[in-house]
């Protein structure tokens, strides 16, 4: 049997890269060079069954995805030239560091059939190898980047942190209070959909965020206003070590109000609002 193997840095969340290697199992040939058709013959607990065609080869693989450990393996049961497995495999660089890169690595262990297919090995395969991790690592950093972009709704703007929940958490609340606000009011999505439904949600904390002096003008132009109050600003999980920050647009919310006075005064609220999410 021939072990061939490459490895690299990827610069990306583990659940990002992960998504990337499953779509390759249920689309190859979105990935793998000369795949030109597939079809899942059969679901299992842990895995598929799955048939690929291409460049005149009929394979048929089993595939066993173990998240855990961040492998999935290939098992050949019918291909022409080899038999053997594939595993790819995606690790932290660092256990310690949440925000560490992965280590992205395909591992091929196959038994050739016949000459043409030892030729195969030694000559094009350790290329193609190296090319489809290295084309799973620029997908997958640049949907990272994609993502760290600012966010921007009709109603909410914001930003994606590489920080964990709890760190980022912590450094909102931190620059909130740098510009006059405190937190009046904590809500855990996560902990009430826990108790309430039985289910589990990711991550997600509602800070209700209020600066006592501009509130106070708040109430002396509109004593209904508080149906808008506080500001809300929403911190959620996207992966273990990428977390999303949004905060409700101040101007949005207060303009349904109607009041030239209140839409100037939230214009003033905005502003602090960007101010902390430049900073984080």
């Amino acid at each position: 049997m021939r072990k061939i193997s490459y490895s690299c840095e990827v610069h990306a969340a583990f659940d990002t890269i992960w998504k990337l290697i499953i779509e390759k199992v249920e689309q190859p040939q979105t990935y793998l060079p000369g795949a030109v058709q597939s079809r899942i013959l059969q679901h299992y607990g842990n895995g598929l069954l799955r048939e690929v065609r291409g460049e005149g080869l009929l394979i048929k693989e089993k595939v066993v995805i173990d998240k855990t450990h961040g492998e999935v393996h290939y098992f050949l049961m019918e291909h022409p030239l080899f038999t053997g497995r594939v595993i790819n495999r995606v690790v932290p660089s660092s256990v310690q560091s949440p925000v560490a890169p992965q280590i992205l690595s395909i591992e091929v262990d196959w038994t050739p059939k016949d000459d043409e297919a030892e030729r195969m090995i030694q000559a094009t395969i350790p290329e193609q190898i190296q090319r489809e991790v290295l084309s799973l690592k620029q997908l997958a950093e640049a949907m990272e980047k994609e993502e760290s972009l600012p966010l921007h709704t009709p109603y909410a703007f914001g930003i994606t942190m590489t920080l964990t929940f709890s760190d980022a958490l912590e450094k909102v609340q931190q620059e909130l209070q740098k510009e006059g606000f405190g937190i009046i009011s904590y809500i855990d999505i996560k902990k009430k959909f826990q108790e309430k439904l039985h289910k589990d949600f990711r991550n997600y904390q509602i800070l209700g965020a209020c600066n006592p002096g501009l509130a106070y003008q708040a109430f002396g132009i509109e004593i209904n206003i508080g149906t808008l109050l506080p500001c809300n600003v929403v911190v959620y999980s996207l992966s273990e070590g990428r977390t999303v920050v949004m905060v409700m647009d101040p101007v949005a919310a207060l303009s349904l109000v109607g009041n030239s006075q209140l839409t100037e005064l939230a214009e003033t609220v905005k502003q602090s609002m960007q101010r902390v999410i430049a900073a984080l």
